[in-house]
């Protein structure tokens, strides 16, 4: 998950002193007002991220797990839970129930070939980048970097009819060409890989590969949205909570919903 902190005060914006993510682009996508209130947020782990992030850990970094409190409990609302974050804190500290559900799933990971040789071969994981895009800075982790490849780890319901929708929902394809431009610089030849696995049993994983024309789509998709950003941020005041959706509406006009083209 990626992380980007700039102060919200009213002056001057200068484009120099903000720093983006990924998260925080997929934010500004879907309006500048969502950009704003995603900076504002107070940040709290649910239970999917929760499982994710300790699923990363497990499958990527199993051995920072000697860091970990796992408490012999079923849920989180019981007394040696609770008094296990008071002393570790909450990120350190979890169920027995969620540990082990984490745990099917990094082992489900691993015992994938393609998955397993795509994370035993890698020369780096979760590699913390600083990088620039059109003159804007941003930072983010990569889950997977090979000498030709970068991959993502995602855990979801990975069936094959609904992920490209999902990828493309989600901006998946661009976060993935957002690292590959960190690390390669774009080059043409790079492989881009999301891993998958499914979170309820069998826990099945699919490896994807992006395709060279999808890798190429969300690389312009994140300067098109970069573009978009600066042409904004340049003009806020850093204060006032911008239009959310409601600024693609016509004039005193309502917004036309039509068939999609994949519907016809």
């Amino acid at each position: 998950m990626l992380r980007g902190v700039i102060l919200l005060t009213a002056r001057a914006m200068n484009i120099q002193d903000v720093r983006l993510s990924f998260s925080s682009l997929k934010q500004f996508s879907r309006s500048p007002a969502h950009w704003v209130m995603y900076k504002k947020r107070e940040f709290k782990q649910s239970a999917a991220m929760r499982r994710g992030w300790l699923t990363h850990l497990l499958t990527l970094e199993p051995e920072k797990q000697i860091g970990l409190q796992i408490i012999d409990c079923q849920t989180r609302a019981t007394k040696a839970y609770k008094e296990a974050v008071a002393e570790f804190g909450e990120n350190k500290v979890f169920t027995r129930k969620e540990y082990e559900e984490s745990l099917n799933l990094a082992e489900a990971v691993m015992s994938n070939p393609l998955a397993n040789k795509l994370i035993t071969e890698a020369t780096s994981v979760e590699d913390y980048l600083q990088f620039s895009l059109d003159g804007v800075k941003f930072h983010g982790y990569a889950d997977v970097v090979g000498k030709s490849y970068i991959a993502d780890l995602k855990i979801t319901d990975n069936e094959p009819r609904k992920v490209q929708r999902w990828v493309l929902d989600n901006l998946y394809h661009m976060q993935l060409a957002l690292y590959a431009h960190a690390v390669f610089n774009s080059k043409a030849e790079i492989k881009h890989y999301l891993i998958t696995c499914d979170p309820s049993p069998p826990f099945g994983v699919i490896v994807y590969e992006i395709s060279l024309e999808m890798a190429q789509d969300g690389f312009n998709r994140a300067r098109l949205e970069v573009q978009m950003f600066k042409d904004w941020y340049r003009g806020w005041n850093g204060k006032d909570i911008p239009k959310s959706y409601d600024y693609l509406e016509p004039l005193n006009k309502p917004m036309l919903l039509e068939l999609p083209t994949w519907y016809k």
